[in-house]
């Protein structure tokens, strides 16, 4: 089953994402904040993010900015703020959809299943190894003997 995280600070928005997800047979983890996002993110395999820009304590673009620092999971942004340089922030920051509120909550899941399908089972092929050097290209993680590499984000 599907583990998706919905970060909305507006109750009645996260619930009606919720109740979709659910119906559609996902599992859903929920924030009302970024910093809970992060912790969710963090100890949660997730394989896919829901996230509004306007957050409490961590806004949606730095949620979006350290989320793709070690993973490329589909992240699809929702906003209320229509302007032109807002979609493309979103994007420069590796968001793979952009939706402006307010959106048919039946498009949003269109957009999801689309996404899991198109990336789901994708991340163990994703590997490219030789000797002690492991290259994840799905995670954009790369170990060698074992030990993360520290090199930012790479692009491929």
């Amino acid at each position: 089953m599907n583990k998706i995280l919905v970060v909305e600070d507006e109750d009645i928005l996260r619930e009606v994402i919720v109740d979709y997800l659910i119906e559609d047979g996902y599992q859903v983890l929920e924030a009302a904040d970024g910093e809970k996002a992060l912790e969710l993110f963090q100890s949660n395999s997730v394989e896919l993010v829901i996230l509004d820009i306007v957050l409490p304590k961590i806004d949606g673009w730095s949620v979006c900015r350290r989320i793709r620092k070690n993973s490329s999971i589909p992240i699809i942004m929702l906003t209320a703020r229509s302007d032109e340089d807002d979609s493309l922030m979103g994007y420069e920051l590796g968001a793979d959809d952009y939706l402006i509120k307010p959106y048919s909550p039946r498009i949003l899941m269109v957009k999801v299943k689309r996404f899991l399908e198109k990336y789901s089972g994708t991340m163990d092929e994703m590997l490219i190894s030789s000797g002690g050097i492991v290259m994840n290209i799905g995670a954009r993680l790369v170990t060698v003997d074992g030990n993360t590499i520290n090199y930012g984000r790479f692009n491929l």
